[in-house]
């Protein structure tokens, strides 16, 4: 196993126990709400970067894969009583068959012009069931109450279970990415992201690929979105296909550090607290500085610092080596 392998391995670790034990210090409702976001949005994070930080396919539309996943597990509990549970892994599947569907046409797009098509694509399906009368239209579904319990997927009396089940689903997305980095998938979709016209000289079948990529990065969206509507009891097309959703998705893993593991955990665990605490402190003003401040902090981050925490982390790392070189070297000369 290489240096890096093991460095990874031991971050992923180190991660898993501080996430378990941290709740510890969470006792109030709102410090178990960050928490909870936290998880939700390091996943979403994780499900962006296969998409754009492996593959090179940037997309600020994810809130469709998002809503719709909300949605279908929304639908098939108020309507047919169907477990939230299965609900979640039916919608991780809708949500993947879905995106290899529209990922056909999607997957000739390039660079910008995929982002605007993604962009696109979550403003057209938000129109769609914002009337479509059968799923509640503007007005949305209400998920009803139901006895606490991991069987209902409901907790009425603290937030850490969501957040338990929240941790659980990040561990494992960050199995799946530990993996998948060291396969011939991870590596295929390095090769695309780099060059695809490359890729696709050497071998690799792009088109297929790609599709794969979104069709994942969908299917975890799919299933974060029944997290959330699990969370909130409540589902309109204004909520869950929110064109913010999307942003904040792409700024996580981008603030964090796109094209790694570690990169959307860490950019989670800083802006998810910042947005939600200023938000809380600032938002009622009605002035909006919450978003400005919110705003100007990533902003200066993408300025100085384009490959996010991990790129300032490895920067750092990298100079402290050299000076400890330089130091060698020096008592050598003076030996």
């Amino acid at each position: 196993m290489q240096r890096d392998d093991i460095r990874n391995l031991a971050m992923l670790v180190a991660f898993a126990i501080i996430g378990l034990l941290f709740p510890i210090v969470a006792t109030t409702r709102f410090s178990q709400h960050i928490l909870v976001m936290v998880v939700l949005y390091a996943v979403l994070g994780e499900a962006w970067n296969i998409m754009a930080g492996y593959a090179g396919m940037v997309s600020i539309g994810q809130a469709a894969f998002f809503g719709l996943g909300a949605y279908v597990s929304s639908v098939l509990s108020v309507k047919y009583g169907v477990s939230p549970w299965l609900g979640m892994l039916c919608a991780g599947l809708a949500t993947a068959a879905f995106a290899t569907v529209i990922g056909l046409p999607f997957s000739r797009l390039r660079g910008r012009y995929f982002a605007i098509g993604t962009i696109a694509l979550g403003q057209m399906i938000k129109v769609v069931f914002e009337n479509w009368q059968w799923v509640g239209a503007a007005t949305g579904l209400m998920i009803p109450l139901a006895n606490q319990g991991f069987a209902s997927f409901q907790f009425h009396a603290s937030k850490l279970p969501y957040y338990y089940t929240g941790l659980a689903l990040l561990l494992l997305t960050l199995a799946f990415m530990y993996i998948m980095e060291r396969s011939k998938m991870g590596y295929y979709f390095k090769a695309i992201r780099e060059n695809e016209d490359v890729a696709s000289g050497l071998g690799v079948n792009r088109t297929a690929y790609k599709l794969i990529a979104i069709a994942v990065s969908a299917g975890i969206t799919g299933m974060c979105g029944t997290f959330l509507a699990q969370y909130s009891l409540y589902v309109e097309p204004e909520y869950m296909f929110n064109h913010s959703i999307s942003v904040t998705i792409a700024l996580v893993a981008v603030f964090g550090g796109s094209g790694n593991i570690i990169g959307p955990v860490l950019g989670s665990a800083i802006l998810m607290p910042i947005s939600e605490l200023t938000r809380a402190w600032l938002g009622s003003s009605g002035t909006g500085i919450d978003l400005m401040i919110y705003g100007a902090f990533i902003v200066l981050m993408c300025v100085y610092e384009p490959e996010g925490l991990v790129g300032m982390a490895r920067r750092i790392g990298a100079s402290i080596k050299a000076q400890r070189e330089r130091r060698g070297a020096a008592r050598c000369q003076n030996s």
